[in-house]
């Protein structure tokens, strides 16, 4: 389909079988609690947008974001040792302007955040990025269709999203003078690519992998709890490409101690797993407008999945991320 919104303002909920070429969020009747129509001006500083990227295998995870408040844009990009669990990162916070874009086009992305001393280019098809000594240039190859999903945000807002795992690679990473080749099947790539005017307080959990199982099958699992759970759900997973959709999940975690084993459960007992962490990455901003506390751990999945065939999946070690996230916006 060609735009999100309509002729007449409204929006569609639920899951898209069909890729959206543009999200035409100016065009939406959006509106205050009270009845009030927003004019197109605010509307215009009141979406948000971000585009997550990452790469997992067995020597490294990297990951990568471009995220733009309208107030104030975020780029980071880190790449995790899991032999040494040494990370290196980089971060930065820009005000807006010329050189930070998210395209509102989920079918040919691009996001672009081009600093002196951090630059990252998400496309469809590729991943480039630069920050001190570390340099990646992957090229993405999926013949899996993303996880399209567009739910209701507060009393009159929404968020549409696009989780696509796991995605096939080609490329290297290079970081302090050693270069790893981060090819499939040994490395996968996830992408996650949100927009749309999400609730201003708000909070989540996630967790995700894209990895290839000891069968030589590949796997994609995207998890959340707290946000874009309204009448539908963004969770799911993929073996070898077909599709098990989950229901609800629960996320249980020490909130003093985020290193303490958490367990991730789903209503319906697809998902029964035990994430360990190794090592996270945050950062707390607490600017006039916008507030943001954001852990994002790395580490292992163990436990069991079981497909929408029946099909008992058991997990061991298997590297992927967990996320506990606070936002104002």
């Amino acid at each position: 389909m060609d735009k999100l919104i309509d002729g007449r303002g409204r929006i569609r909920y639920g899951l898209y079988d069909e890729a959206v070429e543009h999200i035409n969020y100016l065009d939406y009747a959006l509106q205050t609690p009270m009845g009030f129509t927003v004019p197109k001006l605010l509307r215009r500083v009141m979406a948000n947008q971000f585009h997550f990227a990452g790469i997992i295998g067995p020597e490294i995870m990297v990951g990568m974001a471009v995220v733009d408040l309208k107030f104030v844009t975020n780029g980071f990009l880190y790449v995790y040792d899991r032999t040494s669990q040494a990370l290196i990162e980089t971060k930065k916070l820009a005000l807006p302007g010329a050189n930070v874009s998210i395209r509102p086009t989920p079918r040919s992305p691009q996001s672009i955040f081009d600093a002196p001393d951090l630059k990252i280019e998400l496309m469809g098809g590729s991943v480039k990025a630069r920050a001190g000594d570390i340099e990646i240039d992957v090229a993405l190859e999926s013949a899996i269709p993303p996880l399209r999903l567009c739910t209701r945000a507060g009393y009159r807002g929404w968020v549409y999203m696009e989780k696509t795992t796991p995605i096939n690679l080609s490329g290297r990473v290079s970081c302090r003078g050693r270069t790893i080749d981060v090819s499939s099947p040994a490395y996968r790539g996830l992408m996650d690519w949100t927009t749309g005017y999400m609730r201003r307080d708000t909070y989540w959990n996630w967790a995700a992998t894209a990895t290839t199982l000891p069968d030589g099958r590949s796997l994609g699992l995207n998890l959340s709890c707290g946000v874009n759970e309204t009448s539908f759900t963004e969770n799911a997973f993929w073996i070898d490409g077909s599709l098990t959709k989950v229901d609800m999940s629960d996320f249980v975690f020490n909130s003093c101690n985020l290193y303490e084993p958490w367990r991730i459960t789903s209503a319906d007992r697809k998902v029964d797993l035990t994430f360990y962490p190794e090592t996270h990455r945050g950062e707390s901003v607490n600017a006039l407008f916008i507030k943001s506390k954001f852990t994002q751990l790395m580490g292992v999945f163990s436990g069991r999945l079981r497909t929408e065939a029946g099909e008992s999946i058991e997990i061991k070690t298997c590297p992927g991320w967990a996320e506990d996230h606070y936002a104002k916006w």
